[in-house]
């Protein structure tokens, strides 16, 4: 089990400081991976929480230079949104000039007035992610030579070096809770990346993928919501004690889980790093798969 930390990259509390500080606090206590929220352009009318948010790829290119170790995530690029040409140049050039740090979670969307405000058809958003994410894939694993031809997107030829460290290209998830997403994740990707959901409801999901995951290796990483209190009644799907958190988890591995990305319920800058360690001390560091 690998464990990564939402960035306070959107909100009221969203600035440098936190983000750095946040950023070394995770790697200094030993979590896998630091993730960026992505959103670029909402509508007022979509925008209560994603309106004040700092760009997903500038800021893991920026990250990539103040860390060393922890991997680097995009939680989630709405990859239907932009060019994925230079989308699979950017997360090239910062998962060369990271060491193969970078993971891309990538989903469709659901706000159909950013989708308008940066000119991209909403409607046929998923028939163009199943494109864009092979094309991704292509231009990584021969970025001296690439060509596509897909109903959407074409390059004839295309040299993208240098390429990414990895061969192959960084880690590819695709976001999102539905089933289609899943066995668009199961077709083209490392990995699975929905929001939190029960265990029972994750476990019949991943039934339905089973035959085209098979026995390859399968990321399921949920984006959960975490909040740490002593109120043994604590509402929430990872809300409680320690002792009910990793209950809780335990459930959700066993329901096919292998990954866990944290956003935590904190008010200010101290009570976040304050329940990272919490989390690092008393779950995280003896946790046993």
């Amino acid at each position: 089990m690998k464990f990564g930390i939402i960035l306070p990259t959107f909100g009221e509390g969203a600035s440098q400081e936190s983000i750095v500080s946040t950023a070394a606090a995770a790697e200094r206590m030993g979590y896998d991976s630091i993730w960026a929220t992505d959103h670029v352009a909402l509508p007022e009318a979509d925008a209560a929480r994603f309106g004040t948010i700092y760009e997903a790829i500038a800021t893991i290119s920026f990250l990539a230079g103040v860390t060393h170790r922890i991997k680097l995530g995009i939680s989630a690029l709405v990859l239907p949104q932009r060019n994925p040409v230079i989308v699979a140049k950017e997360i090239a050039t910062i998962d060369a000039l990271s060491d193969g740090r970078v993971i891309l979670a990538a989903g469709i969307g659901w706000s159909a007035g950013e989708y308008a405000n940066l000119g991209q058809n909403f409607k046929n958003r998923a028939r163009r992610m199943d494109e864009a994410l092979q094309l991704l894939r292509a231009l990584w694993r021969d970025s001296r030579d690439t060509s596509f031809q897909g109903k959407y997107y074409q390059v004839e030829h295309a040299v993208l070096l240098p390429p990414p460290a990895r061969t192959g290209g960084p880690t590819l998830w695709v976001a999102g809770n539905s089933n289609a997403a899943l066995h668009r994740a199961a077709k083209f990707a490392d990995g699975w990346h929905p929001n939190m959901r029960s265990p029972d409801i994750l476990a019949e999901a991943l039934a339905t993928a089973r035959d085209m995951i098979g026995s390859r290796a399968f990321t399921v990483s949920l984006r959960a919501h975490v909040t740490i209190t002593n109120d043994p009644e604590g509402k929430g799907p990872l809300a409680g004690t320690p002792d009910q958190i990793r209950d809780k988890l335990r459930a959700y591995q066993q329901a096919g889980a292998n990954y866990f990305i944290l956003d935590f319920d904190a008010r200010s800058q101290p009570e976040q790093e304050q329940n990272m360690q919490i989390f690092q001390k008393e779950i995280m560091a003896g946790w046993r798969d």
